[in-house]
């Protein structure tokens, strides 16, 4: 017989396996779209039925009600200021459920999801890996056509991988595994590094760090170099050698991108020309367009601005200048409500800074604040890192 507490943990690790690869939009999981939530949510359900009939609870802490209902407050309100449909709201009652379960869930239990999650992405990502250097290599693959978004996002899926058809022509293209973007699998892995911040030499950080730098994604670059500082900081390490070290590698790196093959190269091409100045304009900074930007200028003097205004550009712009169109200065203050209810009962300072700073830029560059892959490596972070021990014990040495 399965004990009660072990198969309610089960149920609970596979509806927040669900609900952080769901919110990465992996493509075997683009039939159930949005609704992904609702059978992470129904695991979820059952773990807490088989709970209650236990007499070994997990679901133990007790200051989950208001951070609950104030993530209830802030999604009803942004299905009101964006027109939400009814299948909208009927969503929204699953992800509260999630965020739930997700909130009164116990310190143990939660360390191990975060351990499960990241095993489990480090597999996903190996084959993928693997497979994508066959096809750098000229090896045939099997494959068809794929697209998301009413034809916005469109691919060649080789099924471990998929290859943007943007990127067709490039010698080595963008990785992003199995997920719509190379920005999303980079913050994602650049996350995960965090929880595993002073264990990054075993093998499965290894391939997240790899993984990382084969998105070729500048904003992933951007957070990858924070949080190796970020994670010397929360180590209480001095990281003044390892600045100057940094330095140094990347002034080599840029300079050999520079003269390597007369700059025909692909950190060339990705990275540093997206980091030109044209105008008192960065290359890179081209998260909204024209229009967007344009429109944001009269939308931050119109009285719009208290509750949003409705999004007439649905494709191509991203970033807090979209969060904040969409949802206003109510939403702004709705967010930073339930992050601080969500976290005001943190464990662990440092490491709560390191997460926030992290997600802060990611905000700037995508802002999805909400998502699982965004928020679950955060509010680990508050409430249940811990250095290894190994690390603690040097630490307290004089």
């Amino acid at each position: 017989m399965i004990e009660k507490e072990a198969l309610s943990s089960a149920f609970f690790y596979a509806g927040m396996v669900i609900a952080f690869f769901g919110s990465l939009n992996p493509w075997f999981l683009w039939p159930l779209g949005s609704y992904y939530i609702i059978i992470s949510a129904m695991f979820i359900m059952m773990s807490m039925l088989v709970e209650a009939t236990s007499s070994n609870k997990i679901y133990t802490n007790t200051t989950f009600l208001l951070p609950v209902f104030a993530f209830a407050v802030l999604s009803c309100y942004q299905l009101v200021v964006n027109n939400g449909n009814v299948g909208g709201y009927i969503a929204n009652v699953f992800h509260i459920i999630v965020f739930l379960s997700l909130f009164r869930i116990g310190t143990d239990k939660l360390k191990k999801m975060m351990d499960i999650i990241t095993r489990l992405m480090t597999l996903l990502l190996v084959p993928s890996m693997l497979w994508f250097f066959l096809y750098l290599i000229g090896f045939p693959l099997p494959s068809q056509d794929a697209e998301f978004n009413d034809s916005f996002y469109t691919f060649t899926n080789y099924y471990l991988f998929l290859l943007d058809d943007r990127s067709l022509m490039s010698i080595v293209p963008r990785f992003h595994s199995v997920f719509l973007e190379p920005s999303h699998l980079g913050v994602a892995t650049n996350l995960l590094l965090l929880t595993q911040c002073g264990k990054w030499r075993k093998p499965q950080n290894v391939v997240l760090l790899v993984a990382t730098i084969m998105t070729f994604s500048l904003e992933a670059y951007i957070l990858l170099i924070v949080l190796f500082f970020l994670s010397y900081w929360v180590q209480k390490k001095n990281f003044i050698k390892k600045l100057i070290a940094t330095v140094i590698v990347m002034a080599a790196s840029i300079a050999a991108a520079f003269f390597y093959n007369g700059g025909d190269n692909v950190f060339h091409d990705l990275i540093l020309l997206r980091l030109e100045v044209d105008d008192g304009e960065i290359a890179g900074n081209n998260r909204v367009t024209a229009d967007f930007d344009s429109d944001y200028s009269q939308y931050l003097q119109s009285s719009d601005i208290l509750f949003g205004r409705e999004m007439d550009y649905s494709f191509g712009n991203a970033g807090y200048k979209v969060f904040f169109y969409e949802n206003g200065l109510v939403g702004i203050l709705l967010l930073i409500v339930f992050y601080t209810a969500a976290l005001m009962h943190h464990k662990n300072k440092r490491a709560l800074i390191a997460a926030l700073a992290l997600a802060l830029l990611d905000f700037i560059a995508r802002a999805f604040p909400l998502w699982y892959s965004n928020f679950i490596p955060v509010y680990f972070m508050a409430m249940a890192f811990e250095l290894p021990i190994t690390l603690q014990t040097k630490r307290d040495e004089p």
